[in-house]
């Protein structure tokens, strides 16, 4: 997160950092009964169940100094005699997907605002109310967004404009940057003097939204809350008057925006072991999954677990 500071008439440039630990889970997936690993392939399968609340993985995103990543990897740590400690001999990183946030009822919002001329004489009020259809929306889906408008005042409603509004909020030592970026917008048909919609009984108006893909090129997050990372989605709903002295009554509602599909492997970024420069998701040929040690190997067994235990036992 970048900030600055005065000081003698002068400013300068800070940038502070900060790396949290989300999630770590570990698991002894092989020991050998002779005390040391004979030279060869040795395939050593295991799994995790992760939490429910784990947050989706979030590739670098921002600009400048004000930049955030959420990143996963799976890391095998080797331990021989001879060693202090066990050492990291591999990590390579893996994409994770919350799953979808539980369905919320919306709830209706209703705004009432006065009018008034640059004398500020009255000149009658205008009411904005707005729903979403749904709490939450998988990407390329349609939003849709159900608002009312009661336009009592002198002034012509020229249009009602919806918007899909995204922040993302960086943390780091105390310090904060946030950034809002519109990902689509509408404008409906607007309501003449004394008019009204969705009011004493008429169905209410429904405006569309398109959700962008996520991408790297659209710029689309979906939502996750951290300690450091913040994505946050809300609809704006606004009429628009021709004149520039009028409060125009808006409406923000939240909404939460997830996907079930992960984005390319390419938008990863390797957590290199050494500490060295970033590269991309490295690819490598995996061994065959072999339950059957003597599939594996026929010349000798190659040690697997087949009890969960953690022990290579065959």
């Amino acid at each position: 997160v970048h900030y600055t500071t005065h000081r003698n008439k002068k400013t300068r440039h800070h940038t502070a950092r900060e790396h949290r630990c989300l999630l770590q889970m570990e698991a002894a997936v092989a020991r050998f009964p002779s005390g040391s690993c004979d030279p060869g392939h040795f395939q050593c399968p295991f799994e995790f169940l992760l939490p429910t609340e784990c947050p989706s993985t979030l590739a670098r995103r921002g600009g400048g100094r004000n930049t955030a990543s959420l990143d996963y990897c799976v890391g095998v740590v080797a331990a021989r005699p001879g060693w202090k400690d066990p050492k990291l001999v591999h990590r390579v990183p893996i994409q994770i997907l919350a799953p979808p946030p539980a369905y919320v009822v919306p709830t209706r919002v209703d705004v009432a605002v006065a009018v008034t001329r640059c004398s500020c004489i009255g000149a009658g009020s205008m009411r904005l109310g707005a729903l979403m259809a749904q709490n939450a929306y998988q990407d390329g889906q349609n939003l849709e967004i159900h608002y009312a408008v009661a336009n009592n005042s002198s002034q012509l409603i020229v249009g009602v404009r919806c918007s899909l509004q995204q922040i993302l909020t960086v943390s780091a030592r105390g310090r904060s940057h946030r950034m809002i970026s519109e990902l689509a917008s509408v404008v409906m048909p607007g309501v003449h003097r004394g008019g009204s919609v969705g009011i004493k009984g008429t169905p209410l108006a429904t405006a569309p939204l398109w959700l962008p893909k996520f991408s790297p090129t659209t710029g689309a997050l979906f939502s996750r809350v951290t300690p450091t990372i913040i994505v946050s989605h809300r609809v704006v709903v606004q009429t628009k008057t021709k004149s520039d002295y009028v409060q125009d009554p808006f409406i923000k509602l939240p909404v939460t925006l997830y996907t079930l599909n992960p984005p390319p492997a390419a938008t990863l970024v390797a957590a290199p072991v050494d500490g060295g420069s970033d590269g991309l998701v490295p690819v490598a040929a995996p061994l065959p999954y072999a339950p059957q040690a003597s599939s594996a190997a026929p010349a000798r067994g190659v040690p697997v677990d087949t009890t969960g235990d953690g022990v290579a036992d065959s």
